[in-house]
């Protein structure tokens, strides 16, 4: 039983995954390219081919706006991802397997001394990932059980190829006999995972305070904001956005990041917005509308003294500000009488 399982696993099974993943990156690639020419009309761009190839272009480059703020972690990212598709693809024991296959495909692959540093180097920054998640409280307190599977699920096809390939563990009569069938399953499960992978945008609720630079920054309209009765409500279209951390590094209060997620749901809401923070807004003391966040003017009010000027119309909207300061102008007199009544 077990061994036709594991038959089935290395034929067969392998293949319909290999299709699976062939056919999700490429409906995935045709709803980026739908959705980034729907946000090209919505914004009033005309459409051209160009557009869509620059938009392109960022995409396979993500985090480097990011590298602004965080140039050490951005380089580690750069540097992990270029090894973990480099080694796959370019690895000698699987360019003759795709020899060997019914295509018969062979490309010059790399030496294998490389494969074997290019993949201790995934190895060693997945570790990295997993031990700062849990020893960095802020991290930590953020992540979600996803967050662990998906460096769990990219860390174990690298260490049962090296292990398989160094024969480190050919000692023990299981792992010499079944290894190789590890390699597979577990590459087999992060092709699945790459399908429904997605890096999106999260506001830190402890942080944000709604002032919706990063909104402003997005060069897709993958984030947007709208102010809904009495509370800010910010969007996001995970097959609009192109990673380039725009967000990250227009965001004054750190609040902004890009974090993987695993969504299965999310491969077929193809032009749905999800809701990824609510913020409550603060009613003008004039007026009665509701112009600003809460949390923002709290800052704002943290970093004003009872002399400034400012302090005084801090809950006043816009329109009752310039009214105010225009009063104060002409009839400076009243003002101040009215002020002290």
């Amino acid at each position: 039983m077990v061994g036709s399982f594991l038959n089935f696993a290395e034929g067969p099974l392998l293949w319909i995954i290999f299709i699976l993943f062939c056919m999700g990156i490429l409906l995935r690639t045709v709803f980026f390219v739908c959705n980034i020419y729907k946000s090209a009309r919505a914004s009033e761009n005309h459409f051209s081919i160009a557009y869509i190839f620059v938009t392109i272009i960022r995409a396979l480059f993500p985090f480097h706006n990011a590298s602004i703020k965080k140039p050490l972690y951005v380089s580690i990212r750069y540097i992990f991802h270029l090894c973990m598709f480099a080694v796959p693809i370019w690895f000698s024991g699987h360019v003759y397997m795709w020899e060997e296959s019914r295509f018969e495909w062979y490309w010059t692959p790399m030496a294998d001394h490389w494969a074997d540093r290019l993949t201790l180097v995934v190895l060693f920054i997945c570790g990295y990932f997993f031990i700062r998640r849990i020893i960095v409280r802020e991290i930590r307190r953020n992540s979600s059980i996803s967050d662990y599977i998906i460096i769990i699920l990219t860390f174990l096809p690298f260490l049962t190829g090296y292990l398989y390939t160094a024969g480190s563990l050919d000692y023990i009569p299981f792992f010499e006999s079944y290894m190789w069938y590890f390699h597979v399953l577990s590459g087999e499960a992060m092709l699945l995972m790459i399908v429904v992978l997605f890096c999106r945008t999260r506001l830190n609720i402890e942080k944000c305070v709604g002032c919706a630079a990063c909104e402003s920054n997005c060069p897709t309209q993958t984030l947007e904001s709208k102010d809904e009765d009495k509370q800010r409500i910010f969007t996001y279209s995970h097959y609009q956005c192109i990673c380039c951390a725009s967000c990250v590094n227009a965001c004054p209060e750190d609040a902004a990041e890009l974090r993987h997620e695993i969504g299965v749901k999310k491969f077929f809401q193809v032009f749905s917005k999800k809701k990824i923070r609510a913020i409550e807004l603060s009613k003008c003391e004039q007026c009665d509308n509701y112009f600003a966040p809460t949390p923002q003017l709290a800052k704002l009010g943290k970093n004003l003294t009872q002399n400034d000027i400012e302090m005084d119309m801090l809950n006043y909207c816009g329109r009752c500000k310039k009214i105010s300061t225009g009063k104060s102008l002409i009839y400076p007199a009243l003002v101040q009488t009215s002020s002290n009544s």
